[in-house]
């Protein structure tokens, strides 16, 4: 009953050239000063400032830079960008979608994409949120060749989104349920039309 489902690669980025800072280091201090071992965090890594800039600024430009320049990234080649032309990025805060929003509309390469926000307001109407963005990144697919939508958990359960052909985690996703949810919104099969021939 699969075999009409597309094929789902699960990938894995090196951080390690990005943060060589903190690498060599090696260590934090603690509130008490004590040192303890520094252990990559992506929510920390996308923690804002309180005037919505990334705390981690040089980091976060290394990062969309890697992704579009480092061999086996996922945007590295025009080839790689053609089978990615509508994807969906998970973070964990508002702030910091509203904040990488930002830096993708200013980037060489990720400002040939439509950018869509999906996450909602507080204390909003789930279902009504949940519409919103869905009828948005509807909309943007229909009239851009090429989008990202940022989340912060909507989209990732009861909705279909075709035409997403990735999912970036850019957050701890603690459930294991809600990250095979999550990255199981690039598996939903889609005929494409590509140069007159369509392809799964």
């Amino acid at each position: 009953p699969y075999a009409v489902m597309p094929q789902l690669n699960m990938y894995t980025y090196q951080m390690s050239e990005i943060i060589q800072d903190k690498l060599q280091r090696g260590a934090d201090f603690n509130d008490d000063g004590e040192t303890e071992a520094y252990a990559f965090d992506l929510n920390e890594f996308f923690a804002t400032n309180t005037d919505g800039t990334f705390k981690h600024e040089e980091s976060v430009n290394k990062f969309l830079d890697a992704l579009v320049n480092q061999t086996r990234f996922p945007f590295s080649t025009p080839e790689l960008r053609a089978e990615l032309n509508h994807t969906f990025w998970l973070l964990n805060r508002v702030d910091s979608a509203k904040a990488l929003e930002k830096k993708l509309r200013a980037h060489d390469v990720f400002s040939e994409y439509e950018i869509v926000l999906a996450a909602g307001k507080e204390n909003a109407d789930e279902d009504t949120e949940l519409k919103k963005s869905f009828d948005k990144v509807k909309n943007a697919i229909q009239t851009h060749d090429k989008t990202i939508t940022l989340s912060v958990g909507q989209l990732t359960t009861g909705v279909t989104v075709p035409q997403w052909t990735a999912v970036l985690m850019l957050s701890n996703v603690k459930s294991p349920s809600l990250y095979m949810q999550a990255a199981f919104r690039a598996q939903t099969p889609c005929l494409f039309n590509n140069n007159g021939e369509l392809q799964r």
